[in-house]
């Protein structure tokens, strides 16, 4: 897995206009003047090589991960593998190959239904007949281990879905959660009743995604998601996977067809995951039946107006009507980056039109202004509204949401918020009563000194903790615990750290400490447990996770095997 983003022609030229605007160089503020000044670096966008399918190239790759599988670097080994098989020429028997040697990696791993799958990939894609007897013993092993229970556990503990009373409108959100204005921060999430530490009040799927370039051969290019890195490539370009079928097929209807074949260029412009800024575009223009002139007239004419995703009922889901809701948000602009979304823009719109898929569609002058101001709004609302899947220095993925995206920082937060293998999930850490706000972090909390400090965000912070100056007078506004408390943390810390107990015993234990101490916060005594609270949500969230998708394909296996046995007794008989 690479750990950093190459140097890319984007990352130039936002270097470029910094140090002009450094050196007192002021940029016009119309699009035109940063299209022209893209212009002016035009070179950086040429002679960028898309790379096509190519069975040598596949073959080499192929031995690269041979190598890694046999030094045991598993991960490694998959990622190879998977650029194999992307660049496996139709009906040749390298595709075949590749998922065989996933299926020997997933059968070390003991991922036996993972195995099988790849087993059955290798099958249907011409696997050679003269090493069938490999691919047959392997078969066997895994579904003989399945037999003996040592496939790895699918059962997901605890569950981490919303487990309040829905909103009747919109299904992924607890009911007694509304939007508010904030004089500080604008739109945010409002309680109107109250509810408990442990309480799942969102899980949100994004209404865009894009999966940054690093990942490109581990994770779905629609969903998000590892599917423990068992996917499945384009059959026209080399920079794409899915994690199935369906994903292939709705991602290609939505938006790839824009993108295929524009992979090396996208990654050559892009920053901070700006093609989801493009993807958004694509997805919008799909859902008005690629009518350019029906999405400019009713875009120009409600851009920025404001928006309330309240008003929309997911029960009647409607695509389009999200889009528009999307569309119409009216965001702040930040002197300090709104020049990076110009700049992300004008540098898109000049890669794009060279596009044929994209000229076809975009030919009167009138539309090239609609196109070029829509990359740069879009761009906007990507920013704000999205969320990152973070695990390192570089985001896995980046989502935008509709609901999630109302969620503000505080310094004293009562939720944690993560967005993880196409889902974003909101958990309350601490009770919330009825009028206040549901928080988040960004990084810096009272309880956290490791976090990020307050003057590293992009903006003033207004949360109680900064009105007080400082985390030491913030302190002063908390009352000490009582005597019995102690004991109880002792009790919560021994089930925590027990190996005995399960992640729900351990979820429950804090939940109980939290919600019976919290009217003596913000408490010291209390910052600990609070850190682990949230690293263990978290980390039930990522398990949950994985074990559902486990779950999934060894429910397609064991439907197999029925089957098999259904069939096996009538043809005994003839």
């Amino acid at each position: 897995m690479s750990e950093e983003l190459p140097e890319n022609a984007m990352g130039t030229m936002l270097d470029c206009a910094i140090n002009l605007l450094a050196h007192g160089v002021q940029i016009p503020d119309s699009m035109t003047a940063y299209h022209d000044l893209v212009l002016e670096h035009q070179q950086l966008l040429e002679n960028v090589v898309e790379p096509v399918k190519c069975d040598a190239k596949a073959a080499d790759l192929r031995q690269q991960g041979n190598r890694l599988y046999q030094s045991k670097r598993y991960e490694k080994a998959l990622e190879k593998y998977n650029e194999s098989i992307c660049y496996a020429e139709a009906g040749s028997d390298q595709l075949a190959m590749g998922y065989a040697n996933r299926s020997a990696i997933y059968f070390e791993q003991g991922e036996f239904e993972f195995a099988l799958l790849n087993i059955r990939l290798a099958r249907n894609h011409n696997y050679p007949e003269k090493l069938m007897e490999k691919l047959d013993t392997r078969e066997k092993n895994c579904r003989k281990k399945i037999d003996e229970g040592l496939a790895k556990n699918n059962v997901p503990c605890p569950r981490m879905g919303i487990n309040v009373e829905v909103n009747p409108k919109i299904p992924f959100l607890a009911k007694g959660v509304g939007m508010k204005q904030y004089p500080a921060s604008g739109r945010g999430l409002v309680a109107e009743r109250n509810f408990k530490a442990g309480d799942v009040i969102l899980d949100e799927k994004p209404v865009v995604g894009v999966v940054a370039w690093p990942y490109k051969y581990l994770n779905c290019s629609h969903c998000g998601i590892s599917n423990q890195h068992s996917l499945i490539p384009c059959p026209n370009c080399v920079m794409y996977m899915y994690c199935s079928e369906e994903c292939l097929a709705e991602d290609q209807r939505l938006t790839h067809r824009f993108e295929c074949g524009f992979g090396a260029q996208a990654e050559n412009t892009t920053f901070n995951s700006s093609n989801n800024a493009l993807k958004l575009f694509f997805y919008g223009l799909t859902l008005f039946n690629d009518d350019m002139e029906q999405m400019m007239k009713y875009c120009e004419k409600n851009a920025e107006i404001g928006a309330d995703p309240f008003t929309l009922d997911y029960t009647k889901y409607d695509p389009l009507e999200e889009f528009k809701m999307l569309h119409k948000a009216k965001l702040p602009r930040n002197p300090l980056v709104e020049f990076s979304y110009k700049l992300c823009a004008a540098v898109n719109y000049i890669v794009l039109m060279k596009q044929p898929a994209v000229q076809s569609l975009v030919t009167s002058e009138a539309q090239k202004r609609f196109f070029l101001n829509c990359l740069n709004h879009y761009q906007r609302l990507s920013s704000y509204l999205s969320w990152e899947w973070n695990t390192g220095p570089v985001a896995i993925a980046v989502g935008l949401t509709t609901i999630g995206s109302l969620f503000n920082h505080s310094c004293d937060p009562n939720a944690t918020v993560m967005y993880s293998h196409g889902r974003l999930k909101c958990v309350l850490i601490r009770p919330v009563r009825k009028g206040e706000q549901i928080t988040y972090s960004l990084g810096p909390a009272w309880f956290n000194p490791e976090g990020k400090p307050v003057s590293e965000l992009s903006f003033k912070c207004r949360c109680p903790v900064c009105r007080c100056g400082t985390v030491r007078e913030w302190l002063k506004t908390g009352k000490p615990l009582p005597a019995c408390a102690r004991n109880d943390l002792e009790l919560c810390t021994a089930v925590v750290m027990s190996e005995m107990a399960n992640d729900a015993a351990k979820l429950n234990a804090c939940q109980q400490i939290i919600q019976r101490y919290d009217h003596f916060q913000p408490n010291m005594d209390l910052s600990s447990l609070l850190m682990i609270y949230i690293d263990s949500l978290e980390e039930a969230i990522l398990k949950e996770n994985v074990q559902l998708n486990r779950a999934k394909i060894a429910a397609t296996f064991r439907t197999d095997l029925l089957m098999i046995d259904e069939i096996a007794p009538s043809s005994s008989a003839s």
